[in-house]
């Protein structure tokens, strides 16, 4: 690249990184349309259409670059599998990052990019498997270590998988939030072997750590929201909504750590369920309070449903911390179900507190926080049964005792057999308690009451 052109491309870097974005791409268009043969300058503007959420054009823009022949093309067959990945395109992304194996076997972010698909999709053999190949090409490619770490059981408190996340914490050039995972990866490994004490002080560690990367949690503005909502999704304002959608859909809410995710499997078992996993469409804007901006944001999700999972029947929303929402969506879509999953509180904080999670949430580093966090959530979910109980199944909407959840969750969504769900791979599990664990008497292990 001739000096001329790399001081333009910066330019236009530095157009986006000013927040120039209009700027920006007119720099990289005329580039483009001065030097169309210019393939570096197609993978610089594909990468920024990505970052504004244009994915289509980037996926255009990279083709172009590979058409140009563009030099180390694993790069960019990579780019355009996270674009395919983030659009639900995961069979377009498995090829794309096996091309890109393909032309350099060594490439670790597409190694490691197939690996989370395969382990995603259940292959945690083919998955250990290439996070072992990146630690021999990489010992120092942390993240692996981390993924193996939580995806195995670890029996041995000197085995080679704690060994090796202690040596990487010994290192002094690791970031902050590699540091922070490693810290947590270990805390979940010395629990796998028994050895609480420590785990403890390493999840103690990892919360320290993440908790300079958090949102400040205020208890007192988080009770008044809970206030606000409960205001504002009354059962008038509920009522007085005219419908979006009569469509069966299905919203799997709750904590975070209380088996949504075992729960959205179960379902989705079913031919006719699509598993959507944790959608975000509704988490993207603040809250809307006026029942016309309700009917807008349903609309908006109807088409990112049909746009993302073309022909699917019913789609699944696992996002566990959409529980604020239940107003709006029961007044938009007065045929959705939602299933609150429920777990022990006290097994429900810790385990979050176990957990490296996302910045936004505020209260995940404190235990204090967390159990003011579930107190609302309680406050909210009581709420929300006393306007329309019949549509959340939870602990207190299934009846004690049953053996086939099912019935409560299939047939008032409309899928007409459950015997079609009987099939090799794909049987549904029973809940016969009234909550759900994945992990019975987690508080017992670390605290006792004397």
């Amino acid at each position: 690249m001739n000096a001329q052109a790399e001081a333009t491309l910066e330019l236009a870097a530095d157009l986006e990184q000013a927040g120039k974005f209009e700027e920006a791409e007119a720099s990289y268009r005329r580039f483009i349309q001065e030097q169309p043969g210019h393939a570096v300058a197609r993978f610089n503007f594909a990468c920024f259409l990505r970052r504004r959420g244009r994915f289509e054009e980037a996926l255009e823009e990279h083709q172009s670059a590979l058409d140009l022949q563009i030099d180390h093309p694993e790069e960019v067959l990579s780019n355009m599998a996270v674009i395919h990945t983030e659009q639900r395109r995961d069979a377009a992304a498995k090829m794309l990052l096996e091309r890109a194996l393909a032309a350099n076997p060594n490439y670790i972010p597409a190694m490691f990019n197939l690996a989370l698909q395969h382990e995603e999709y259940g292959d945690k053999k083919t998955a250990l498997q290439l996070f072992g190949q990146i630690l021999d090409l990489n010992p120092a490619w942390h993240d692996a270590l981390i993924r193996i770490a939580h995806a195995v059981t670890v029996r041995e408190p000197d085995g080679p998988v704690i060994r090796r996340l202690r040596r990487a914490l010994r290192y002094s050039n690791i970031d902050a939030l590699t540091r922070e995972s490693l810290h947590f990866a270990l805390g979940k490994a010395l629990d796998d072997c028994g050895q609480y004490d420590e785990a403890l002080a390493q999840y103690a560690l990892g919360n320290r750590a993440g908790a300079s990367r958090m949102l400040r949690y205020d208890r007192e503005e988080e009770e008044r929201g809970v206030a606000r909502i409960m205001e504002v999704f009354g059962p008038e304002q509920i009522s007085s909504v005219e419908p979006v959608s009569d469509r069966p859909l299905v919203f799997v809410t709750g904590m975070y750590r209380t088996g949504s995710t075992l729960f959205e499997q179960v379902l989705a078992a079913h031919p006719e369920v699509k598993a959507g996993g944790e959608i975000d469409y509704f988490m993207r804007g603040p809250l809307p309070e006026s029942p016309q901006d309700w009917r807008e944001r349903a609309r908006g999700y109807l088409e990112y449903l049909d746009r993302s999972f073309p022909g699917a029947d019913i789609v699944t929303n696992k996002r566990p911390d959409a529980f604020a929402l239940l107003g709006m969506l029961k007044a938009t879509f007065p045929n959705a179900r939602f299933v609150n999953t429920v777990r022990d509180p006290r097994d429900t904080c810790l385990s979050i507190w176990f957990q490296q999670l996302d910045g936004q949430l505020a209260y995940a580093c404190d235990l204090g926080n967390i159990a003011h966090h579930y107190a609302q959530y309680q406050r909210l979910m009581q709420h929300w049964r006393g306007l329309f109980g019949a549509s959340i199944f939870d602990a207190e909407g299934i009846a004690k005792g049953s053996e086939r959840v099912e019935r409560f969750i299939f047939f008032p969504t409309g899928i007409p057999s459950i015997g079609s769900m009987r099939q090799r791979g794909h049987h549904a599990i029973t809940l016969s308690e009234r909550t759900l664990f994945d992990e019975p008497g987690l508080f017992e292990h670390y605290f006792e009451f004397r």
